[in-house]
This record gives structure tokens, sequence and C-alpha cells, in this order.
């Protein structure tokens, strides 16, 4: 994560944590308790911390709120609670697929109020060995294509054509036999092209991608050898045209789970050709007959060029690598599995497999089976990813203990932390969920528990639960990734495994929130970057939004 976005997140989380997590309304005091001694005592006693629910649309959330003088009402998640004479409640509150966080609130007469959240998972458990299918499509406007024309010129106008053909030499061939020369023969050896300038238009149509290729001021530089009544003959010859056009076909299918491009129903046709042929016996200018058969050598050379290219680029939409995250290695495998194209666009859906190697012990991820939203191919570049493409990704990264760390705090820069405790253990109850169903695009991540130890005993322990919105950034290079934005967090300090008293002050509470939270947003900023936002090789985009729709994350760009 780049150090500019931390720094606005941090200042983000020290408001929040001032302003909002202390569980009271009083005003900042670093010698003060972290928790109001006056404010009611709330525990979540069920559901327990790391619960998966499965498949329910409604919890029952049972605990206890006790204060010094009484408790006037509970709530969770905004739910009136039932309040009984000792102190127990219970609320039933509505739950979503995915990570769920319950926020009990108890208030007394005087106003304080006490604070505790609990994170749960519910939702019908997928297998987390599967591809998920459509979990990324594109949508490819004709301006994306004529872009990737654009780039396709300049590659062209640029390459090295006669160093490709050579391998094929003879380009020509007429008369020899099994390749062998014999008493009447003519071959062409093309020994270098130059070109003027190359223009490239692609065009979508139903069938594909129509291509239409003009060379400019064309030069082929040839030899011709013969033989004529067993009589040899060679010569170099220059061959010119003020024009080259290449038309065809560009068929876009799928083979092999790769992108299949194949240049079909080629047509050439030349102007202005010329070619000095004095010297060469008629009979081999008949046999050659350059001015037709020169054409179609171009048109070749051309597509072992291009057709390679957009294949490739393409080809960044079905990026298949490993990369590192936070020290495990994560396979992300995107395979095409449809294309269709029409006078407008294409539309690519690929099959996505997102996952961390040592996952074996997870017991799955919540996947919501949701409908492939309407693309707009009518401009600009279009994505959708599916959020169940992310959360296989969380869910198998916290599977294979990625966000399970202990970190010596006596060495290293940690500041006020390592000057409080020795070491702290930092691991996650739940995974964390992507929700794109909502009015906002929302990374949850829940029940984060940091254990500071000072000696070898617990000196105290928080659960951090957050909700952050997310957004789509460039990176240096001009790929497009998923990284967080300003959270909204939830502290609780926890004594049940604490040795000892657990007081916290509040400038303590600050040191080791801020600490903890920096971990949390780190692991939420690594683990969602590393979902792939595939590009199409050469086309850049500008004034990109993101959005969500019926559980796609859609991002949207203009064609530069």
């Amino acid at each position: 994560m780049r150090q500019p976005v931390m720094s606005v997140i941090f200042g983000v989380v020290l408001g929040a944590l001032l302003g909002s997590l202390t569980a009271c309304d009083q005003p900042y005091d670093p010698d003060r308790p972290a928790i109001d001694p006056n404010a009611p005592r709330v525990h979540i006693t069920s559901p327990e911390r790391g619960t998966f629910a499965g498949d329910v649309a409604t919890l029952v959330v049972r605990g206890t709120a006790i204060d010094d003088t009484m408790v006037t009402s509970v709530t969770v998640n905004g739910v009136p609670a039932v309040v009984h004479e000792d102190g127990s409640f219970e609320a039933t509150v509505p739950v979503e697929p995915g990570t769920n966080l319950l926020h009990a609130v108890a208030k007394d007469p005087q106003g304080n109020t006490g604070k505790e959240t609990r994170a749960v998972v519910a939702g019908t458990l997928s297998p987390i060995a599967r591809k998920v299918p459509s979990g990324i499509t594109a949508a490819l406007s004709a301006q994306t294509f004529d872009a990737l024309g654009r780039g396709a010129a300049g590659f062209l106008a640029a390459a090295d054509l006669g160093a490709l053909i050579a391998p094929a030499n003879p380009v020509i061939d007429m008369g020899t036999t099994n390749g062998q020369p014999d008493c009447l023969y003519g071959q062409t050896f093309v020994t270098g092209v130059d070109l003027g300038g190359a223009a490239i238009q692609l065009a979508p149509q139903a069938a594909g991608v129509d291509l239409d290729v003009t060379l400019d001021d064309v030069r082929i530089d040839a030899h011709l050898q013969w033989a004529v009544a067993c009589l040899d003959g060679s010569r170099n010859v220059t061959a010119t045209a003020s024009k080259v056009r290449i038309r065809g076909l560009l068929a876009l299918g799928i083979e092999n789970g790769r992108f299949a491009v194949k240049l079909q129903n080629t047509q050439v046709t030349l102007t202005n050709f010329n070619v000095d042929l004095g010297g060469v016996p008629q009979t081999i200018i008949d046999l050659l007959d350059l001015d037709t058969r020169l054409g179609p050598v171009l048109a070749w050379a051309a597509e072992k060029l291009l057709v390679p290219m957009l294949n490739n680029a393409l080809s960044g939409l079905n990026e298949t690598k490993s990369i590192d995250l936070l020290g495990k290695t994560i396979d992300l495998a995107v395979a095409p599995a449809r294309i269709k194209a029409s006078v407008v666009g294409a539309v690519v859906e690929l099959d996505t497999e997102l996952r961390a190697q040592g996952d074996g012990a997870s017991p799955g991820f919540v996947y919501v089976k949701n409908v492939v939203p309407a693309m707009d191919e009518s401009q600009g570049f279009q994505l959708a990813v599916a959020d169940d493409a992310a959360n296989q990704l969380l869910g198998s990264f916290w599977a294979a203990k990625g966000m399970e760390i202990a970190l010596d705090l006596a060495n290293g820069p940690y500041g006020e932390v390592g000057r409080l405790y020795d070491r702290v253990e930092l691991s996650a109850k739940v995974p964390p969920h992507l929700d794109a169903n909502g009015d906002r695009l929302r990374l949850t991540i829940g029940d984060f528990l940091a254990t500071f130890r000072d000696g070898g005993a617990v000196a105290t322990q928080i659960a951090i639960n957050a909700q952050v919105d997310l957004r789509v950034v460039h990176d240096p290079d001009g790929k497009l990734r998923l990284d967080v934005g300003a959270p909204t967090v939830y502290v609780d300090i926890l004594d049940e495994n604490v040795d000892g008293a657990n007081v916290l002050s509040s400038a303590q509470f600050e040191a080791i929130s801020t600490f903890a939270l920096a971990r949390v947003v780190a692991f939420g900023s690594s683990a969602i970057g590393a979902v792939p936002l595939p590009s199409v090789g050469g086309v850049s985009m500008q004034n990109v939004t993101v959005l969500q729709q019926t559980g796609y994350v859609i991002v949207d760009g203009e064609i530069q």
C-alpha cells in the first residue's frame, strides 16, 4: 500500500478512534480510562466469535448489559432487545449472506453508552476449491478496438517485416520438384521490406472483428533466381507500391481456455505496383506473377505480427499468475469462457479461481449466485468483477492463516506499543467479506483480535470490527486495482482471557488500537489489491468510475 493512502487512512482512523470508539462522549483525556466506568458494560454471549451460522435470514443475539444504576435500552443493529431484570437480553436481527457485524448498544438514564460488536458468517458455504463462473466480465466497445488498431499500426510500422518473412523464403516457388530446381523454375526471396506508414482499423461485427490494414509507400527488396531450358539466371529486384490494402475478418474464439484470434477471408489490393524486371525472361515473369503474389506475402507477414499481438492484448483479460501476498502465495487463474461480438463491441465472460496455497482446512466461502449485469458495449471499456471471485480469495487467504501473525514488539519501530508490550498476536476469527449488493462497495473485516503480551502474560486484548468502503485506483504503471477507503471501525476491549485487571488509559487505548487497526487496513488493502482487474493490452483508460450492481463491482472508463 502506498504511503499517501495510509496517511489518509490513519487520519480518518485517529479521528474515529478519538471521537467515537472509547464508549463515552466525554472530551479526550490521555489519562482517562478507555472504558467509561459510568457506562453500561455490554457483553454478547451468543453467537460466539468465529460462528458460521449457515443459511439463515435472522440470528438471535444474546448477551448481558450491566450498569451501576439501570439500563434503559439495548439495541442490536438498531433492533430493540428484550432486557430482563438480571441484565440479560436477546434480540432477533436480520443478517445477509457474508460476514455480518452484530453491534450491541446499551444506554443508562444519564445517556452513557456501552457497546460491543461481534462478527458472524451467514449464508451457504461453497467449497473453496472451485471455479467461479463469470467471475469477471469485460465489455470492449468499438472505441476499444479502435484503440487496439491504433496501437497495432504503430507496432506494424516499426516492425522488421523482412526479417519476419526471411525464414519463409522462397516466398514464391514455382516449378521446383520437392524444392529442388528443375530446368524450368522460378523462386522469389524477400530480403527486405520498408514501409512509409501503416494504418489499421478494427471494427467489431457479429462474426468477429473486421480488419482493414493500409500500408503506405511500400518497398520490397527481393532476389529472383530461375532456370529456362536448364539455363540458370538470377538478379535482385525492387518492387514498390504506393499503397497495399489488406482486409479480412478476425474471428474471435476460445480454445483450451485461451483466446484464439484467426484471420479469415483475406483480400489484398496493390495500388501503383511497380517492379523493374529488365533482363528477366518473360517466361519467368509470367511464372512468378509478382504483381499478384507479393501482396499476399505482405498480408501473411502482417497476420504473423498482428494476430499474436491481438491475442496478447486480449490475454491481458485472462492473465494467470502467482503472487506473494503478505507471505502467502496466491494463485490467480482467469480463463475465458464465452465471447460474443456485435456491431457495437464484444462481451467476454471469464471464469476465475483465486486461491491461496495452503487453504486445505477451509470451511468454504459464502457464494451467492449473481446475474451477470448488463454490460455497456457502446463506449469506453467496462469491467465487472463478481464479489464471489473476491470472496473466494479472501476466504482462501484467511483459511491459509494469512491473517495470523505474531510480532516481537521489543525489536522494531513500534513506537508507544513497543514500550508497553513485548509481543502481539494478530488473528481474525472469520474471513473478510466483500459485498457489492448494497448502496456501496464494502469490505467487512470481522473479529480481528490483537492480543498484547508482557513477559508471556496476556496484558490486554482488543477486537476490531471494521467496514471499509472500496475504490478503484491507478497504479503508476497505469493498471487498475481495488484499494480501501475510509473505514467505519468498532474496537472492543476484551477481558475474558486477560491476566489481571485490564485497565487501559485513553492514551494506551489509542496506541494499541491504532497499531492493530493499521494491520487490519494493511490486510484488507493487500488482499483486495490482489483481486485482478484485467485490462486490454495497449489500451489506457481515464475518468475511471466504480459502482456495484447485482453482486458485481462495475469499473467504467473512457478510452484515451
